[in-house]
């Protein structure tokens, strides 16, 4: 019996800390989402006052828990963007390792947020971004205080990183990219923890981007590294064109990034994004997590890039090759007369190939096109080879997302039609060829293109005027769904 109660004993006492640890890191946590989200610093907006504030409450925690500047004497690192100031923050960790600490895991985490509305009545509407993003900024504090006791244990070097300007356009990761005062190549692992408040509500913590890392999943899943009670997801990589998180830059430079995140649940870019619906208990495991995952490829000497890439994050290359078709409606334009033909059915299939200049581009294409006409003497189906070439005017070759205008002339070769169920008579009645002039407009999404375009021809496709004194002229209007590899 006292051999139990000395047990219990004993188990009570070690669990006093633990119990006292797990507290103390929640309430650190929620004060430093309540502080960040808090009406008085009217939604974080960059470059903003309220946004300075934000970070001088970063380096004040960064200064307590005493963990250094990344370069100098000083948290912050200012640059200039659209002719607006703005500033990061940054601290460093310092590995271990005569060789290893020259490399670098980056975790950040970006602090602005959407700032205001002014409603017509006056009213002032808050976006205080609560888990987008002060839970992220939350995280890279306490993993601070996490890692800075197990320095001795870094091999690798860490970097913690508080980026502004996320939601103007992740002005602030890139400009960290461009300008490291190391090889970029020295940067092994980047991590951004975007939204990780609603554990709870999300039932998952997920990483996306596993396989960026040469067996990313098997260390993401890792039951070593994950603490009771959370529950990991590896997503193989970041998928979503609509929305960007401070990876872009470094993944475009062929470093493994990691998307850490537990989703869109939360009522993030809106009003209700408030402090108080934070779980932090749950953020406290993902802490945990990032901690254990953090110092394990820190000494993990053998951690590789896979040497894969998401998609989204691939340069655009200057000449890319691909595939299209097209629906829509083709008629007969009479060059004298009132009344054109009634429009009829036209499809087609093409491969084209692009050669990019950033907002300008070269595109020939080789069209196989169905076309079908409404005519007096009997409809007409013809099959042709067509060859448009476009100058391209677009909003970005680089770009996930972007819109297009076009124009330029085409060529097109009848191969054979028949009207009225009879063979078209090719060296007597209709031209073979045809040129004129293709003008259009498009999006991409991805790899995915959606297109309008309007062809006019110049030339006659009847060799003899009609009864009016009138030539036959093709107009044809289509819908295009292409992708490009």
């Amino acid at each position: 019996m006292k051999r139990i109660i000395y047990f219990l004993v004993c188990q009570f006492v070690f669990l006093i800390p633990v119990a006292h640890a797990q507290a103390t890191m929640e309430e650190m946590l929620k004060q430093h989402v309540y502080t960040l989200a808090a009406d008085s610093l009217m939604g974080r907006k960059a470059g903003s006052e309220h946004a300075k504030k934000a970070a001088n409450y970063i380096a004040e925690q960064w200064k307590e828990i005493g963990v250094k500047p990344f370069m100098g004497d000083s948290y912050f690192f200012p640059f200039k963007k659209n002719q607006n100031q703005y500033q990061n923050l940054a601290v460093i960790i310092e590995g271990n390792d005569p060789l290893l600490k020259d490399e670098f895991i980056v975790v950040g985490a970006h602090y602005d947020h959407l700032g205001i509305k002014i409603k017509e009545n006056g009213d002032t509407i808050i976006y205080n971004g609560a888990d987008d993003n002060a839970s992220g900024v939350a995280a890279i504090i306490e993993l601070a205080r996490n890692l800075k006791p197990l320095q001795s244990s870094l091999r690798r070097s860490v970097i913690l990183i508080a980026f502004d300007a996320e939601e103007l356009g992740l002005h602030g990761s890139n400009e960290f990219v461009a300008n490291t005062p190391f090889p970029v190549k020295n940067i092994k692992l980047m991590m951004s923890i975007d939204m990780v408040g609603w554990y709870k509500m999300s039932g998952y913590l997920k990483y996306s981007g596993s396989k960026t890392i040469k067996n990313g999943t098997q260390l993401l899943l890792n039951e070593r590294l994950i603490p009771d009670g959370l529950h990991v997801k590896a997503q193989d990589f970041e998928k979503s064109v609509f929305s960007g998180t401070d990876t872009d830059g470094f993944a475009k430079k062929g470093i493994p990034t990691l998307h850490v995140t537990t989703g869109t649940e939360s009522p993030y870019h809106k009003p209700e994004d408030m402090a108080h619906l934070i779980d932090y208990e749950g953020m406290t495991l993902i802490i945990e997590h990032l901690t254990n995952l953090v110092q394990a490829v820190s000494q993990d000497d053998s951690f590789r890039a896979s040497g894969k890439i998401a998609s989204k994050h691939q340069k655009e290359k200057k000449f890319v090759f691909g595939l299209s078709a097209n629906i829509g409606s083709n008629y007969h334009y009479y060059t004298a007369g009132a009344l054109d033909g009634k429009p009829a059915f036209r499809c087609g299939i093409g491969l084209n190939g692009q050669l990019n200049m950033k907002h300008f581009a070269i595109r020939p294409e080789v069209e196989y096109n169905y076309l079908c006409t409404r005519h007096p003497l009997g409809n007409i189906a013809t099959h042709s080879v067509t060859t448009p070439l476009n100058l391209v005017i677009q909003s970005s070759s680089s770009s996930t997302i972007g819109i297009a205008t076009f124009i330029g002339p085409y060529y097109d070769y009848k191969l054979k039609g028949q009207q009225g169920g009879a063979q078209i008579d090719f060296e007597n009645d209709y031209n073979r060829e045809e040129f004129g002039i293709n003008v259009g407009c498009e999006m991409w999404i991805g790899k995915i293109r959606l297109g309008f375009t309007s062809r006019s021809a110049f030339t006659d496709f009847s060799r003899t005027k009609n009864n009016d004194g009138a030539h036959l002229r093709y107009r044809t209007s289509f819908a295009t769904l292409g992708f490009k590899f």
